[in-house]
C-alpha cells in the first residue's frame, strides 16, 4: 500500500537550494535523521558513494527476518520453523499466470527506481519467491489457511475472512520492514552534491512519515482481525467476493484505505494523523480455472468500505476486470502479472499503469480521476458469481 497521498510531514530545516555552511557540528542534522550534523551530513558530498547492490542486500536481509503473526501463541504454540509464507497460494494462484516458472512483480528495486527515474517496469521473479513473506510459522500457516489452499473454493464469510486475515498480516509485516529500511535508504546520497542530498532526504522524510502512519494503521487493523480470529465470531467482518469466468492475468494480495470509490467520489480524506480511517483488504487469486477477488473489512456495513464495494458492484460485469486491474496498480505493490500479457500491452497503457503505481507516494499526489473507469479494455472477462455478506 502506498503512503498517504495527502500527508503533511514536519518541514526539514532546509530546502533543496539552501546552503548549510552555518549549521553547527553538534546541531541536529537538517535531514531529519535525529543525529548530530557532524555524524550525519557533514561533508557528505565527499564521502564514498553507497553501493546500491549492497544497500539493497541489507533490505532483502530484513525481509528474511520473520516471526509468526498468529495472535494466540499461548494456547496455540508455534512450530519451530518460520517459513516463507505465500500471500497468494503458489499452486493454483501464482502458478496459473506463470510462464516458464516466472511471473512479473511490480515491486521496484532501488536500482530500478534510479535507472528509470521513478518509473520502473515490472520485473521477472521466480514462482517460488513470488508473494512470500516470513510471517507465519509452518504450523499456523498450514492449519490456519488450509480452507483456502485447495483446488476448489466456496465463496463465503469464513473463506473471505481467511483471505483478508492473510492480507492484513502481510501489510503489517511489509510496513515494519519499510520503516526499518529507511536508515539504509538515507545513506544513498553519499558522494552527491548538496542539492541532490536535500531532494533525496526530502523524499525520504515524507516517505518515512507516511510509512509510520501506515504501520500504525496496519497494527490497528491486525488487532481487529486478531480479536475476531480468537473469538471465533465474524459478526463485524464484511466482504464481497466475485468470481470471473476465466483466469485473469493478475493476482494480488494487500490492504488499503478506500479514499475514492470506483466512480471517483471521495469516501474519506486522508492525511490527518489523529483520525481513524476505514480500511479494506483485497485478494485476487484463482481456483478451478477461474479468478476470484475478495474484498474484506472489519467494522460496520456502512461507511467508506461499504460505499467502495457498492461502487464496484455497480460497475457493469463486463467492465469489472478492467476496473479491478486499475485498482490493484493504484493500491498495492504486492501484484503479480502474466509476462506475455504485460508485453502485449501498448506502450501508452504500460506508461499509464506505471503512473498508477506511483500514485499516492511523495512523488505523485493521488487524484479522484485515477479511480474512474477510462473505458479501455485490456481484459475480456465476465462475472459468474457474486457473494456479499
Amino acid at each position: 500500500m502506498a503512503p498517504h497521498s495527502s500527508l503533511r510531514a514536519p518541514a526539514l530545516k532546509v530546502d533543496p537550494i539552501t546552503p548549510v555552511e552555518k549549521m553547527g557540528r553538534n546541531e541536529t542534522c537538517w535531514c531529519g535523521s535525529g543525529q548530530k550534523y557532524k555524524k550525519c551530513h557533514l561533508d557528505r558530498e565527499h564521502q564514498d558513494p553507497v553501493n546500491i547492490f549492497e544497500a539493497e542486500g541489507k533490505l532483502f536481509a530484513m525481509l528474511r527476518e520473520g516471526y509468526c503473526s498468529h495472535p494466540d501463541q499461548e494456547n496455540s504454540p508455534c512450530s519451530s520453523k518460520i517459513i516463507k509464507a505465500h500471500t497468494i497460494q503458489k499452486s493454483g494462484g501464482i502458478a496459473e499466470i506463470a510462464e516458464a516458472g516466472h511471473v512479473l512483480t511490480v515491486k521496484p528495486t532501488m536500482k530500478g527506481m534510479i535507472e528509470s527515474q521513478g518509473q520502473p517496469n515490472p520485473r521477472k521473479v521466480g514462482v517460488k519467491n513470488a508473494s512470500v513473506f516470513p510471517g507465519f510459522c509452518n504450523r499456523h500457516d498450514t492449519e490456519l489457511f488450509k480452507p483456502i489452499e485447495g483446488k476448489t473454493l466456496t465463496l463465503g464469510k469464513d473463506t473471505a475472512f481467511l483471505f483478508s486475515y492473510r492480507a492484513i498480516s502481510y501489510e503489517r509485516f511489509a510496513k515494519e520492514v519499510q520503516l526499518r529500511g529507511v536508515p539504509i535508504q538515507r545513506e544513498g546520497d553519499r558522494g552527491l552534491p548538496f542539492q541532490w542530498q536535500a531532494m533525496i532526504q526530502k523524499y525520504l522524510h515524507l516517505h518515512e512519515a507516511g510509512v509510520r502512519i501506515g504501520l500504525r494503521d496496519a497494527e490497528q487493523w491486525k488487532k481487529e482481525f486478531d480479536d475476531l480470529l480468537i473469538q471465533g465470531s465474524l459478526d463485524l467482518f464484511h466482504y464481497l467476493a466475485v468470481r470471473f469466468d476465466c483466469v485473469l492475468p493478475v493476482v494480488a494480495c494487500g490492504a488499503f484505505h478506500p479514499e475514492f470509490d470506483a466512480s471517483g467520489a471521495e469516501l474519506q480524506q486522508l492525511g490527518r494523523e489523529s483520525k481513524d480511517y476505514e480500511h479494506m483488504s483485497v485478494n485476487v487469486t484463482t481456483f478451478g480455472g477461474q479468478t476470484i477477488v475478495v474484498f474484506g473489512w472489519v467494522g460496520t456495513n456502512v461507511g467508506p468500505a461499504s460505499a467502495f464495494v457498492d461502487s464496484f458492484e455497480s460497475i457493469p460485469d463486463e467492465r469489472k476486470a478492467d476496473v479491478l486491474v486499475r485498482l490493484l496498480f493504484l493500491q498495492t505493490e504486492n501484484v503479480y502479472l502474466r509476462p506475455s500479457w504485460w508485453e502485449a500491452l501498448d506502450e501508452l497503457r504500460r506508461v499509464a499503469y506505471r503512473k498508477l503505481l506511483m500514485s499516492g507516494t511523495p512523488t505523485r499526489m493521488r487524484s479522484a480521476s485515477e479511480y474512474m473507469d477510462d473505458g479501455v479494455s485490456v481484459i475480456t472477462a465476465d462475472v459468474v458469481e457474486s457473494v456479499r455478506g
